[in-house]
């Protein structure tokens, strides 16, 4: 097999990029920036006040066989097997992976772009998240209000982990009682998977969390903090958070069908092939794929392309795998597939730790040494095998 071309040094970019440095593969990584960026610890940063050492050098996580080129991919030509920089740079390949991610489009809504920049969010890098704990710093009571600007947002969790943790952070100071908190959602219930939503929705009835769904961001007033619907209504608030719109990357793909309107990367939902394409591929945030934008599902994205560049059958099953922080010192996991829905997993505080232990294990994850212990855990965590344990989880959840 010839060369590898790899777009992106994300989760799945530099988890395959070593799984195949270890076969012998000619592997290149070609990424924007030379950081390594670990994306959900930016909650913390924002409503927790958490340090920000969260940042590794890509070229450092790498093996050292795999060759690696800081650029900035313009265009990508699938019928000649060639990516084009910036700069000028040429890649050619024999088979190509693109994981480039997805990024934050505050100005996709009107007046979102100054109230990222003025209040800062959680899904926009370090200096928002910081700025949003500065803007959390000084609150001293008003309404929050905390939602999402578009049915689409890398880690669905995090909107409601938001609003929790605000909550949290409030009670704490004492400002609870001079405060409203407002979560906004696009959707019909409070979270779209209605087994996660029967522990979700009564936890923010009891905080006395106010709820509005059916919620469609059509633009913020920046200078009244006015938030507005598709559907007419309003909330008028003190401080705004609110989880911007995102799509994929700025690169042209040749033929153009190859995104969608969001510039999502169009794939096989099993294969993870770039369609109409029998030797590209795309994981992780920039697919179009039915499923959850998380670190974990890139992950396993990645092992399946690993095993059919390899000549191994393989198939994507479309697992996700979502931890859950419900602010009251438990978590929970979503976890689905293609063929079985979000399991109604009892929170408790093991699965919090879990979550909190990521940090460190996720730069251990990146080096393809320890898949046998991965391999174990996610099928131990198997939706179908959960759905068929469920009356155990129930009973030890609820001692």
């Amino acid at each position: 097999m010839g060369g590898v071309l790899i777009l992106g040094g994300g989760t799945g970019g530099t988890l395959l990029a070593n799984m195949l440095a270890r076969r012998g593969i000619e592997i290149t990584v070609v990424s924007e920036s030379p950081e390594h960026l670990f994306q959900p610890a930016l909650l913390y940063i924002a409503l927790a006040g958490a340090g920000a050492d969260i940042v590794r050098d890509e070229r450092a996580l790498l093996a050292k066989r795999v060759r690696f080129a800081r650029e900035r991919i313009v265009r990508v030509n699938l019928a000649a097997h060639r990516a084009e920089a910036a700069s000028g740079a040429r890649f050619d390949y024999d088979s190509l992976v693109v994981a480039t991610g997805a990024r934050a489009e505050p100005a996709q809504i009107p007046g979102l772009a100054e109230i990222a920049e003025r209040y800062g969010n959680y899904h926009s890098g370090i200096t928002a998240a910081q700025k949003l704990w500065k803007a959390l710093d000084s609150f001293r009571g008003g309404t929050v209000a905390v939602g999402q600007a578009s049915p689409i947002c890398v880690c669905p969790p995090s909107p409601v982990e938001g609003v929790l943790l605000i909550d949290k952070l409030l009670r704490r100071r004492w400002l609870r009682s001079k405060s409203r908190l407002i979560f906004f959602t696009p959707f019909p219930r409070t979270y779209p998977a209605e087994p996660i939503n029967e522990i979700v929705e009564p936890l923010l009835k009891a905080r006395g969390i106010e709820v509005k769904t059916f919620f469609d961001v059509d633009r913020v007033e920046p200078a009244s903090r006015t938030i507005f619907s598709i559907e007419g209504e309003r909330i008028d608030c003190d401080l705004p958070i609110i989880v911007p719109p995102v799509c994929g990357a700025d690169v042209a793909y040749e033929p153009d069908g190859a995104l969608n309107a969001d510039r999502f990367i169009a794939v096989d939902k099993k294969t993870l092939r770039i369609k109409d394409t029998d030797s590209a591929y795309a994981i992780g945030d920039a697919t179009d794929l039915p499923t959850s934008k998380a670190g974990a599902g890139a992950h396993l994205q990645a092992k399946t392309v690993f095993r059919e560049l390899m000549g191994e059958p393989a198939e994507f099953n479309g697992r996700t795998h979502c931890a859950f922080d419900l602010g009251n010192g438990t978590g929970t996991f979503v976890i689905s597939s293609y063929s079985a829905p979000a399991v109604r997993y009892p929170p408790t505080r093991i699965k919090r730790l879990m979550k909190m232990l990521m940090g460190r294990v996720y730069w251990l994850s990146l080096s393809g040494l320890f898949e046998t212990i991965f391999n174990w855990y996610f099928s131990w965590t198997a939706p179908e095998r959960l759905a068929a344990r469920w009356p155990r989880f129930w009973r030890r959840a609820n001692r």
